[in-house]
């Protein structure tokens, strides 16, 4: 629109109003824009918190109540059996020996233990072996209601005809996994690694 002049003064329709409305609408559109970023603020602290009480409750970062802890010792606890009764075997009472791992075992590593058991016994007995073992650290790496996963570390020493009276140290690791049976765990397979 031109403006009109009547003498030296311009004269325009409402400039002002015009201005004003602009200022108005511009000074809604950031008072707009700071409320959306207060709610996004205030949403994310609310979410914020909510992730970490949820982090607090998780059953990982909860101590393990007494029947868990109960039930992890238990596990530890028939693996190094296991472990132990494996290690210690000597041939003047090789049936003793054998007999340890027997009652341990259970499936798989029963069977393949007991099908071996003849031959085994007869090495041990020509070479007069004795072999000690001690079971140094174990650690749950699974566990579920029927079945478990133990990884279990051991020293030795084996005495035979062929070291003569000086034994060799040996060192053992282990990886038993075991199931729940009649409420016992035993070994169902064992297997050395490392």
């Amino acid at each position: 629109m031109a403006a009109r002049r009547t003498g030296d003064q311009p004269v325009t329709p409402s400039t002002g109003a015009r201005t004003t409305r602009v200022e108005t609408l511009l000074y809604v559109v950031a008072l707009a824009l700071a409320c959306a970023c207060v709610a996004g603020g205030v949403v994310l602290v609310q979410q914020h918190r909510s992730d970490q009480r949820a982090e607090r409750e998780t059953p990982e970062a909860l101590p393990p109540t007494a029947a868990e802890a109960a039930r992890y010792g238990a596990v530890k606890q028939a693996a190094e059996t296991t472990a132990a009764a494996l290690l210690n075997i000597d041939y003047r009472d090789t049936q003793a020996s054998f007999d340890a791992v027997a009652t341990t075992a259970t499936g798989t590593f029963l069977e393949q233990y007991q099908a071996s058991s003849d031959s085994l016994v007869t090495l041990v007995t020509q070479n007069q072996a004795v072999q000690t073992g001690t079971v140094t650290a174990s650690g749950v790496s699974s566990l579920d209601a029927d079945g478990a996963s133990v990884l279990v570390a051991a020293n030795g020493t084996v005495v035979n005809k062929q070291t003569g009276e000086q034994g060799q140290q040996r060192i053992y690791r282990l990886l038993i996994k075991l199931v729940h049976q009649d409420g016992v765990w035993l070994a169902n397979e064992l297997e050395f690694v490392g």
